[in-house]
């Protein structure tokens, strides 16, 4: 099998997906390892300790889902399309039956309680696949702004795994995004 960044722990109370690693993820071998706004988001949502900052970059990935340190929950990470190295993900086509794939080609995410699937293509490609909530029905407040959060379950082996659909972490204009992150330790 070919190599991947992703890393799910056994029994993961919580897995990010995101579409795919970066050419420079698959340099320093660890996902959002060159830049700390990954790292700031989770941290200002609670979902990691502020130790992590003790921790040099291209080494957070190992330690927070890998160790499972920083961390008062077993965290993992995954991307959905693990074996593309692209920057621009407007360049990323998604066929159908990759995330479905996912799931049952990962034995650790299969007993995951929550999944956060970050961004429009990463949603949309499990909302087709397992009749979630897609990216452009996701409810909206009053000033017309999405309120990302649950958007559905995925039953899989007898395991109920909670699905969120969560602004992509860094590089986009959406303001608090924290506040939509910190809902992902709700029971």
């Amino acid at each position: 099998m070919e190599k991947t960044l992703n890393i799910i722990p056994e029994n993961p109370e919580l897995v990010f997906i995101a579409l795919n690693p970066t050419k420079e993820a698959i340099v320093n071998g660890a996902v959002f390892s060159t830049s700390k706004g990954f790292w700031n988001l989770l941290k200002n949502a609670q979902i990691i300790n502020k130790t992590i900052d003790e921790v040099e970059l291209k080494y957070r990935a190992k330690e927070v889902f890998l160790c499972q340190k920083h961390s008062e929950i077993p965290l993992g990470f995954a991307d959905l399309l693990p074996l593309i190295d692209e920057t621009d993900s407007k360049k990323v086509k998604v066929h159908f039956g990759v995330a479905r794939k996912l799931i049952n080609s990962s034995p650790n995410l299969k007993h995951a309680k929550r999944i956060a699937l970050l961004g429009q293509k990463v949603v949309d490609s499990f909302a087709n696949e397992y009749g979630l909530t897609k990216w452009d029905k996701i409810q909206k407040d009053e000033d017309g702004k999405k309120q990302f959060g649950f958007i559905g379950e995925i039953t899989n082996e007898k395991n109920n795994i909670r699905v969120y659909a969560m602004p992509f972490p860094v590089n986009n204009s959406i303001a608090n995004k924290h506040k939509f992150y910190k809902k992902l330790l709700l029971p």
